[in-house]
């Protein structure tokens, strides 16, 4: 790979969430706070050992009814959480926290301290993933014009590029659902090589809409896959890491188109 006049020797499109930084791990951290919270409030304990799980698949079954998907408002969870500790199944206490069709009997004073407490937790710095920053250094040497494209706000992905020590490594933050014709309308405008990559962690929602715009794709898996994820083998992504530096080292030998 080369760099000549000036002009980037390829566009790399890059996630953020799980991709960049292990967000997963601050969710994790929340939503065993908030189970714990609807466990002392309700007086009943988890009856199972792997507790991360037994909230998971609360929040799942949520996900996959809402039209919000994982976005969902985070007092159904609650609602949901103290329903299945009363016995009902996952699937049920979704269905009854979602319709409203059965009382949580949770007071509404502790329902509102679980969820300021959720929220808390989620404001925590999220770790960078591994090979992150190497990596980027290794595009950025190269020369590589590399984007955030996120479907989180740009001013939450910017704060967390702040407190994680990645300034000065990104050409832009791009706010945006991750559709073909987004990357092929970034790559127009700002006048971009279209030798173009794109990394992240969703085959669904960052791999499969990169391949049908014609980007070579590096499916980099996070520690949590949401159940309706398709697999790796109906997507296809060119390549699949386990380090972000890998990457960088794919983009950095590849041939110039």
């Amino acid at each position: 790979m080369s760099q000549t006049d000036g002009v980037p020797p390829a566009t790399v499109f890059v996630d953020a969430d799980n991709t960049l930084w292990d967000t997963d791990r601050v969710f994790a951290e929340a939503q065993l706070g908030l189970l714990s919270g609807v466990e002392a409030a309700t007086g009943t304990p988890c009856p199972v050992s792997d507790r991360l799980g037994y909230v998971r698949a609360i929040d799942q079954a949520i996900a996959a009814r809402h039209h919000s998907g994982l976005r969902y408002p985070a007092k159904l969870l609650i609602k949901a959480t103290a329903l299945a500790l009363s016995g009902k199944g996952a699937v049920e206490a979704a269905r009854a926290s979602r319709l409203g069709t059965a009382p949580s009997h949770l007071p509404a004073s502790s329902e509102e301290e679980i969820e300021a407490l959720y929220w808390r937790a989620l404001k925590a710095v999220p770790v960078l993933r591994p090979g992150v920053m190497a990596g980027l250094s290794a595009l950025q040497d190269a020369g590589c014009a590399v984007l955030i494209v996120s479907e989180a706000a740009r001013g939450k992905v910017e704060t967390v590029i702040g407190a994680t020590g990645l300034e000065g490594h990104f050409t832009r933050v791009i706010e945006g659902q991750k559709r073909p014709e987004l990357y092929r309308r970034v790559l127009r405008l700002a006048r971009l090589p279209k030798r173009a990559f794109m990394i992240g962690d969703q085959l669904d929602r960052d791999i499969a809409p990169a391949k049908a715009a014609g980007l070579a794709t590096i499916y980099f898996p996070g520690g949590f896959r949401p159940e309706w994820t398709p697999d790796a083998a109906e997507v296809g992504p060119d390549f699949t890491i386990t380090d972000f530096s890998e990457a960088a080292r794919i983009i950095v030998a590849s041939p110039d188109a």
